[in-house]
């Protein structure tokens, strides 16, 4: 039995879980706004003492820059967590604790399933859009651990630089939009003809930035999660514009693929960085 903890954390909630002789153990803790950092610690400790066995490590899918394995320096996402370190979730039973970013969490998860294989990229687009690349096994983490912010690539629109969040996340279509998430899936469902027009500009960015990814990793997978390009017509969008401006080469050796693991991707993912950490 994994004897691991896993914990996301995003916006809006925390979800813990851990393996029991009969199943999952899961929990999910609303966050506002408002919450506190010791909120959120003694969720953790109440989580652990259901437990009937001592944790060997508990893994924290983090939004925002991790530094290291112990320290969120910013979190947009949360502003709670900003300087938040690992040591302050150990709970009493001194549990080992690592911090790691929440895609990629994700990369680590979605990796698993391709132990195979060289190099998997995992993007995920939701609300804004990030990557990391896991190659020989090894997760890909930069000076300080934050690699992968792919929302921040430059593009250049009409002559001036923009953020591929600004262009292609979802934040970008309902921003654009004017409307909420489900009203935009209504209006694409529906045939609007503005709308649809505005999701396949953002899936070809999309398109751009995935061709960057390809050419810059060459990797055998690129794993494309989120609730982004679900949208109708975005990654048709995408995959057109990565077939135009690929190299063949590389498009040839590449699989496109979802995720294997479609809910809390990465609390499974946080359980399996501080399962390879600690042993």
């Amino acid at each position: 039995m994994n004897s691991y903890v896993g914990i996301e954390i995003d916006g809006g909630q925390m979800y813990m879980m851990a393996n029991t002789p009969n199943g999952y153990l899961e929990h999910i803790f609303p966050i506002a706004r408002d919450c506190s950092l010791l909120e959120l610690q003694q969720e953790v400790e109440a989580f652990v003492a259901k437990l009937t066995y001592t944790p060997s490590g508990i893994g924290m899918g983090m939004p925002g820059l991790v530094v290291g394995t112990d320290k969120v320096e910013l979190s947009h996402v949360l502003p709670v967590l900003n300087g938040a370190t690992a040591d302050m979730f150990t709970t009493a039973a001194g549990i080992p604790v690592a911090f790691i970013n929440d895609v990629k969490a994700a990369t680590m998860a979605e990796a698993a399933h391709y132990q195979d294989n060289h190099t998997v990229a995992v993007i995920m687009s939701d609300a804004f859009i990030a990557a990391g690349v896991v190659a020989s096994g090894e997760l890909l983490l930069g000076a300080k651990g934050w690699s992968g912010e792919l929302g921040y690539m430059i593009l250049t629109v009409n002559g001036k630089p923009a953020l591929l969040d600004t262009l292609a996340s979802g934040y970008a279509i309902t921003n654009q939009a004017g409307i909420d998430d489900a009203a935009v899936r209504e209006r694409l469902e529906a045939g609007d003809s503005q709308v649809t027009a505005l999701v396949r500009q953002a899936g070809q960015y999309f398109g751009y930035a995935l061709t960057n990814l390809l050419h810059l990793y060459n990797p055998d997978v690129i794993v494309i999660g989120g609730s982004t390009p679900t949208y109708k017509g975005y990654m048709e969008a995408a995959k057109a514009a990565l077939e135009e401006h690929a190299l063949p080469e590389l498009l040839k050796c590449c699989n496109l693929t979802e995720p294997k693991i479609h809910n809390r991707v990465i609390a499974f993912g946080a359980r399996e960085w501080i399962r390879k950490l600690t042993q």
